[in-house]
């Protein structure tokens, strides 16, 4: 191995062992955190209840500011940590992106380049996360409305059967969002609760579930055959979005077609000339920035490719 290779390799150990690390520290501290919540509330008087709820609305009002637009993006991509922590997150992944830059290179123009590029990675990936916790999201009140609209039909009351449907589901992160809904519903309210159900996921599905539970109690009548319609409505929006997940991926694999034929291409060239592209691509200076400005350009070609064929859902 060159020396090189070798950087790369300690650097990336010492990075995922500092991540390890942290990440079971912070288990640590999120465990005895909620169990110090958990003490605290049971042993609240009524006047502290009083402030428990101005300290929400307060918290309420500051969502508007940056920080609290940061925390939102946490919470829908699932990470309940502090927001300093995802700032440092954020701007150390960013470094070391530009110090692999600066390693390949061998300059510290690298550095520079690397920053804005470790920071749309980072970007990239906390949007991906965020997008799939929403399609889990949407497909698990998709089976949870129906097994709602089934149990409200045969007699069951709407508390228990929303109770019910929700339990029986099988994807963790939507009866944890939930249990969030049920512990405020008791404290805010239902529609209070619901409006909170955005800060950790931005579903419309949500919204048209929360407006048709609204409506049904408002109205009065046979509230089942209203969110019978909602359940068809939502079920029919689930199937169109599998047909576009479907499409768009198809417009991707193209590209990543292409990239693996010029990968492949690569190779082939370099063992037709007895690796002397390779050797001018990773021993010379100037071959290695022309090597990197390909790489970066391939990689903008597929997330343009990604933004243009992108259908917001």
């Amino acid at each position: 191995m060159t020396q090189l290779q070798i950087d790369i390799l300690l650097l990336l150990i010492m990075s995922f062992s500092a991540t390890v690390l942290g990440y079971v520290a912070y288990v640590e501290y999120a465990r005895l955190k909620h169990l110090a919540f958990v003490k605290s509330i049971i042993t609240l008087r009524d006047d502290e209840v009083n402030d428990l709820l101005e300290e929400k609305k307060r918290q309420a009002s500051a969502e508007s500011s940056f920080m609290g637009k940061l925390h939102i993006i946490m919470l829908h991509a699932g990470l309940r940590f502090p927001v300093s922590l995802f700032i440092v997150m954020f701007f150390l992944f960013s470094m070391m992106v530009g110090t692999l830059f600066s390693l390949f290179l061998q300059h510290w123009s690298g550095f520079v380049l690397g920053l804005p590029f470790g920071a749309l990675i980072f970007s990239m990936l906390l949007h991906s996360i965020i997008l799939r916790r929403k399609k889990e999201f949407n497909r698990s009140l998709s089976i949870a409305i129906s097994v709602l609209v089934k149990m409200m039909k045969n007699g069951i009351g709407f508390e228990q059967a929303l109770t019910k449907s929700i339990a029986v589901s099988s994807s963790k992160m939507f009866r944890g969002i939930f249990a969030n809904f049920f512990q405020e519903k008791n404290t805010l309210g239902e529609v209070e609760a619901f409006k909170n159900l955005n800060k950790y996921v931005n579903s419309k599905e949500l919204l048209v579930f929360a407006l048709a539970i609204k409506i049904g109690r408002e109205s009065g009548g046979q509230f089942s055959n209203t969110l019978d319609k909602v359940e068809k409505t939502i079920s029919y929006r689930k199937k169109m979005q599998e047909k576009v997940d479907v499409v768009t991926r198809e417009g991707s694999v193209g590209s990543y077609i292409v990239v693996g034929i010029a990968i492949f291409l690569y190779f082939m060239m370099n063992s037709n000339f007895n690796g002397k592209i390779h050797a001018y691509f990773m021993e010379s200076d100037y071959g290695r920035f022309q090597l990197l400005g390909i790489a970066l350009w391939v990689f903008i070609g597929i997330v343009f490719n990604k933004f243009i064929t992108r259908i917001d859902k």
